[in-house]
């Protein structure tokens, strides 16, 4: 009874001081009223809520108001999203497909050369001549050969039709006939050969052979003809890149010894991996229409093998590594309204892939968001910290 009446004496007591603090909180504690403690709680709970809120206002006025502090200095940049690729570097040799050492496809003696090195010469043209004064002797006593042949095996033939004669002499001036046809075939096929002909439009780059020289097919080389009103640049690329390389890849070509740079797009990818190094081969084709490029000419090759039209990028020295090989960034949120003195908050990132000095930022970043730029290996998380330029977009 006793207990009862101190409770609601002390509760009166409580409630009636209202939001005063001169009741001690240990003495509310022992009454062991769960009600009154927990009223209590709310009570000091407010308090505290209401005395940080004070502080926090104060020391931002403070902050505002105090000359005399010393913050440290950074840069700034704000983070946009904008188009990223990314290129391997691969090494890569001129070649022409017309590009021909030219042959005699008889033996023989080169009678006439008809050609000068340097020349232009059209598809079909005649270069270089053999000697062919047999073949053509031989042609023209096959051609007596045949009219005398042809004649026999008319008249044998009629008679054959009456059944005059046998059939082993009809046969027999048959055969002498379209023998001799054949040998004619054979030897206009000879003389033919002995010329060599231009395979397409090119120059006459080379003549290696004179006139009186003694060629044999194959071994002899006579002359080169060369076109280069279009060459292709081929390169071989380890199989590691193949899912990311396409017909119409984009291409950026070097040639050092010219100091010429070309823009193209692959044209074909091999179908096949060199079982030797596991590379495969690729072609782009060029334009040479003032000739500069020319047949084993060096190229470097910038070759497009990843795009994202819209990467958050930013600059390798602003990443941070720790020694968990995490990396990081310093995001920045202002502090004051006058946006020049910031909080640098350490935002952990995800990285892709690089170039340019630039790294793609697949998470941790957002497109607006600031970062600290220069100054980021001087300060710590939660710093408060103090910008030296107006935010500026990344370029």
């Amino acid at each position: 009874m006793k207990k009862h009446i101190y409770i609601l004496t002390f509760a009166f007591i409580f409630f009636s001081c209202g939001d005063k603090k001169d009741i001690d909180t240990n003495s509310i504690i022992n009454s062991k009223d769960l009600k009154l403690i927990q009223k209590r709680k709310s009570q000091v709970s407010s308090e505290m809520n209401l005395l940080q809120k004070e502080l926090r206002t104060l020391n931002e006025a403070i902050f505002n108001l105090d000359e005399k502090q010393k913050f440290t200095l950074v840069s700034s940049k704000k983070v946009k999203k904008e188009s990223f690729k990314h290129f391997i570097e691969i090494q890569g040799s001129v070649e022409s497909d017309k590009n021909l050492i030219l042959y005699s496809e008889i033996p023989g003696i080169i009678k006439s050369i008809n050609v000068k090195q340097g020349q232009k010469v059209k598809k079909g043209l005649v270069l270089v001549e053999l000697s062919n004064k047999g073949m053509i002797a031989k042609l023209e006593q096959l051609k007596l050969q045949h009219k005398l042949a042809k004649t026999t095996y008319e008249r044998q033939s009629n008679l054959w039709n009456d059944k005059i004669g046998s059939e082993i002499q009809f046969l027999q001036t048959k055969t002498n006939y379209l023998s001799i046809e054949r040998e004619i075939f054979q030897i206009n096929d000879q003389i033919l050969k002995s010329k060599i002909i231009a395979p397409f439009d090119g120059i006459i780059d080379q003549l290696i052979a004179d006139p009186g020289s003694n060629v044999n097919p194959g071994i002899s080389p006579v002359l080169r003809i060369i076109n280069l009103d279009q060459v292709k640049v081929i390169a071989e690329i380890p199989e590691t890149h193949l899912p990311n390389i396409h017909n119409e890849s984009e291409v950026s070509i070097y040639f050092p010894v010219i100091s010429k740079n070309l823009k193209a797009k692959v044209s074909s990818i091999g179908n096949v991996i060199n079982p030797n190094n596991r590379n495969f081969r690729i072609e782009v084709l060029l334009e040479n229409n003032d000739y500069v490029l020319k047949p084993n000419m060096t190229a470097k090759i910038s070759l497009n093998d990843y795009h994202n039209p819209n990467a958050i990028l930013i600059y390798q020295k602003n990443i941070i590594e720790n020694s968990y090989n995490e990396f990081y960034v310093f995001k920045l949120e202002p502090v004051t309204m006058d946006q020049e003195k910031y909080t640098a908050l350490k935002t952990f990132v995800k990285l892709g892939k690089t170039a340019n000095n630039k790294v793609e930022i697949l998470e941790g970043l957002s497109s607006d968001d600031i970062i600290i730029e220069d100054g980021s290996r001087l300060v710590r998380d939660k710093q408060i910290v103090k910008i030296t330029n107006r935010t500026k977009d990344i370029n």
